[in-house]
This record gives structure tokens, C-alpha cells and sequence, in this order.
């Protein structure tokens, strides 16, 4: 019955779309510092979005310690539930006005490189206060992270940028 009563509470709250903030603050205030290698294909609706991978991570260039889901770290749950709903004003990203010349919007999620996922949003355990999203860009060589402190009503708190390189042996 408490969670039920906690939908509800959620479901009726005017919540930010925290990829669509952290999208617009990458575009914005990131990209033009960091221009793309390639075209990235970027996906409209978040569920195409959202990382494949099961795992989620917090760099400590964001946080100054190294967060991990299951750890330090959830889903918001309500919220990417929400999402799952078609009707959802949480569900289809708006790229109105995005460079055709860094990005390449595709109906469903891309299955070749380069492209961009965006994480659902994530808070540490019993504290609703700060969420933490990813934008990740996938090259064949390197992945780079941008990771994202939000505050609740979606304001970006702070945010830093990380490089992989990928080493492929043959």
C-alpha cells in the first residue's frame, strides 16, 4: 500500500526531464568545448536512450569518490517507470534546433558508431535532493563520459568529463 500511495505522490508531482535538461547543458555548455570526432547518432525516445549496460557509475572527477549503483546509488524508479508510459511528457527528447552537423537523430537505437546515450537519472540511497546523469559518446576507439549533479528540481549542479581510450588486440 506504501508504494502504491508513493506513485501516486510521484505520478501527480511536475517533474523535470532530467535528460532532456542534461542533453541541453551538454549541447549548450560542453559540446562547443569539445567538438565531436564524428557525427553522433542520438535517438529521440529515452528508452532507446538509456545505456544497454546494466551497470551504473559516478566518476570521481564529478563527486571526489567513486559512486556505484546497488552501493551508493539507484534508479529513480518512479520516474523511469513513468517514462515507460507512451503518453509520457518524460519520453521523446526535443532536438529542435541540434546541429545536423554533430548530430544524427534516429528513430530507434543506434547499432553502430559513433553514438550517445544518456542515463536515466540516479540518486544515492534514501535521499531524493540530487540526481546524477550520464552522457556517454560511443567511437569504435574511446567512450566519453560526462557526468551530470542535478539538483531535484533539475538545475545542474555540477558536471565533469572523462575519456576511455579502448585498446582492441586482434
Amino acid at each position: 500500500m506504501l508504494f502504491l500511495v508513493s506513485n501516486v505522490t510521484i505520478a501527480q508531482l511536475e517533474l523535470p526531464f532530467y535528460e532532456q535538461i542534461a542533453f541541453d547543458f551538454y549541447k549548450d555548455s560542453i559540446k562547443p568545448n569539445f567538438p565531436v570526432k564524428k557525427r553522433l547518432k542520438i535517438s529521440k525516445d529515452v528508452q532507446d536512450l538509456h545505456p544497454a549496460y546494466t551497470h551504473f557509475w559516478v566518476s570521481r572527477c564529478l563527486t571526489g569518490s567513486y559512486l556505484k549503483e546497488g552501493e551508493e546509488l539507484e534508479v529513480f524508479e518512479n520516474y523511469v517507470f513513468d517514462q515507460m508510459n507512451f503518453e509520457s511528457p518524460i519520453r521523446v527528447m526535443n532536438y529542435e534546433g541540434l546541429s545536423k552537423k554533430e548530430f544524427r537523430i534516429k528513430k530507434r537505437r543506434p547499432n553502430s558508431y559513433p553514438f550517445l546515450n544518456i542515463s536515466p537519472p540516479y540518486h544515492k540511497k534514501n535521499s531524493l535532493k540530487e540526481f546524477y546523469v550520464t552522457i556517454s559518446e560511443h567511437y569504435y576507439d574511446e567512450i566519453v563520459y560526462c557526468y551530470l549533479l542535478l539538483d531535484e528540481k533539475g538545475h545542474v549542479k555540477n558536471w565533469c568529463r572523462e575519456v576511455n581510450i579502448i585498446t582492441h588486440t586482434h
